[in-house]
């Protein structure tokens, strides 16, 4: 883990701290897409899967810290929070897995740092993916907005 990885992920469990007991780690940030790494034995159920509520809740988590770090980055200063979100379940998750977000193309960041600047607003989508032995267990989109 790179220090803006280890930095980062000190912020979201400080901003959230729930986010510490889902047992995930961030793992890598790049450009337009983040990768966590995300724990079975801490969010297995009853059934011997990870529960539904836990891939939702790191989905999101995942989702909203790609923006978040690029937010920090750009020194932009205001709230986020979630406006809308969707997901579907593909496939049982039965071991240790990552969940990828990443904007669904290469110019929403812009697009979005751009409206912020120029009406204090913006929302931009985002996609994530939980992925279990290669395969796409999940897809998540989430509507994210930044306001002053």
């Amino acid at each position: 883990m790179s220090q803006l990885e280890e930095n980062f992920q000190n912020t979201l469990f400080k901003l959230i701290p729930q986010t510490k007991n889902l047992g995930i780690q961030i793992f890598r940030i790049d450009e337009n897409q983040i990768t966590v790494r995300g724990s079975y034995a801490l969010n297995k159920n009853h059934l011997d899967i990870v529960f539904g509520g836990s891939i939702a809740a790191i989905s999101i988590t995942t989702a909203w810290s790609l923006v978040q770090s690029k937010i920090e980055q750009a020194g932009l200063k205001g709230n986020l929070v979630i406006k809308r979100q969707e997901i579907d379940y593909l496939l049982p998750v039965k071991t240790d897995f990552e969940c990828v977000a990443s904007f669904q193309s290469a110019d929403d960041w812009e697009s979005f740092k751009k409206t912020y600047q120029e009406k204090g607003r913006a929302k931009v989508i985002v996609t994530a993916q939980i992925i279990s032995e290669s395969k796409v267990t999940s897809k998540f989109q989430g509507v994210f907005v930044l306001y002053k």
